[in-house]
């Protein structure tokens, strides 16, 4: 169980739930995942940790690794235990923690486990009760099982690049590292349905999950992978226009309105094409209760047929309509007739937005030895009974190492080594 210094109420539905936490950046998210449900996470690191995870940006520009933002939001809620698996008393202390984990989650091929030289079926024979979650950049079965992989090559891979950007540019780089947090998301999930299943069975089991396939399954699950089985179709880049808009080479598919205009202050999304039956009438008012509509009231554009074909000079007055207001003005005006208007909003309107607000999904958590509270993102769900929580803020390096080792062995007297 957590320690006393963790809030024991609300119980949280992994309270209990021991993880050993071996991961480089694509399954740092997975491990927080656990731990902002109450899992006791503990982070294996070392004098290394400082040099191969120093990422910016950081606090007040201040480089160093307690500073660093990115290590605060992908820690919260784990602890922190300094163990140099090359030496023989860090991999000892290994072996014992192992002995009382239930989760173990490592990074391949780049891992630590590789220096207390553990393979799957020394982990599978020896703790049979522990999950091992695996997080690769490709398959084990794969001949690229061995490769490294980056949060960019796996967007490469996967052909999610393929079809971001503009027509005329290359392809670009989507933001945020979609790809680690995709695979981090799966590893999560099949560590419940692995815990799930141990409840069941009393038996461990081995998770494995590929960054390739979890980033693919964004290309392949629409109708990319439809456009190019039935009509030998690749979709391409489109910019600003709707996803599936005709590829040059074939003029007879259907013609999508735009997705994006430019509004006062910023960006809105229109999805026209997903517009349900008598929304081209509500449409017309929208643009008049701004005198927007120009010739759109002109009978002919009553046949969708006409409409379509002149999708072009509709964009155009969609474009000056949008041009005169604030996307906030559009959004809840176009909401008041039921059309899909949204503001494309950055991370000052999340954190001004009512809707998160009202979620209460920004959490405010309190820094050791730091006079300053700092907002977090929260969770995009809401347990009622064992709520999602951050109660502590990321670790230092090693700085729970005696508190783990007491709590979780239970040695009459722990000793810490920094060899």
């Amino acid at each position: 169980m957590l320690n006393e210094n963790h809030d024991p109420t609300p119980d949280q539905v992994l309270d209990g739930v021991k993880v050993i936490d071996l991961t480089g950046p694509s399954g740092f998210y997975c491990a927080k995942l656990l731990a902002d449900l109450g899992a006791d996470v503990i982070r294996i690191e070392n004098s290394g940790t400082a040099e191969s995870e120093n990422y910016a940006p950081f606090y007040k520009g201040e480089k160093h690794i307690d500073n660093s933002l990115y290590r605060w939001h992908f820690h919260t809620n784990k602890r922190s235990v300094f163990l140099n698996l090359q030496s023989k008393y860090g991999r000892d202390k290994f072996f014992d923690l192992l002995k009382v984990a239930d989760v173990l989650i490592t990074t391949e091929p780049d891992s630590k486990i590789v220096d207390v030289k553990l393979g799957k079926n020394e982990i599978r024979s020896k703790y049979p009760k522990l999950i091992h979650t695996v997080i690769r950049a490709f398959s084990s079965n794969s001949a690229y099982s061995e490769y490294k992989a980056t949060d960019i090559v796996a967007l490469a891979m996967s052909g999610l690049m393929a079809i971001t950007g503009f027509p005329e540019d290359p392809p670009n780089q989507m933001g945020g590292e979609q790809a680690y947090h995709m695979v981090s998301m799966q590893g999560a999930t099949g560590t419940l349905v692995a815990l799930l299943d141990r409840d069941l069975t009393g038996k461990g089991k081995d998770i494995e999950v590929s960054m390739q396939e979890c980033t693919s399954m964004a290309t392949l699950q629409t109708a990319n992978l439809n456009y190019y089985i039935w009509q030998n179709l690749n979709r391409q880049r489109t910019g600003l226009n709707h996803p599936f808009s005709v590829p040059a080479a074939d003029e007879t598919l259907p013609t999508y309105p735009k997705t994006l205009y430019k509004c006062l202050d910023g960006w809105v999304s229109y999805a026209a094409h997903l517009a349900p039956p008598g929304a081209w009438e509500r449409f017309l008012q929208w643009l008049e209760d701004h005198d927007s509509q120009q010739d759109l009231r002109d009978p002919k554009y009553l046949d969708p047929e006409i409409r379509q074909k002149n999708q072009n000079h509709i964009n155009e007055v969609m474009a000056e309509h949008c041009s005169k207001l604030k996307a906030q003005e559009l959004y809840h005006s176009a909401q008041s007739y039921k059309l899909l208007c949204v503001p494309v909003q950055n991370a000052a309107d999340l954190i001004a937005d009512k809707q998160l607000e009202e979620r209460n999904f920004f959490k405010t958590v309190k820094h050791d030895n730091c006079s300053e509270d700092f907002i977090y993102p929260g969770a995009p769900y809401k347990l009622s009974e064992t709520p999602w929580d951050i109660k502590n803020n990321a670790p230092k390096i090693g700085q729970h190492t005696k508190e783990v080792l007491d709590e979780w062995l239970n040695p009459a007297n722990a000793k810490v080594s920094y060899e």
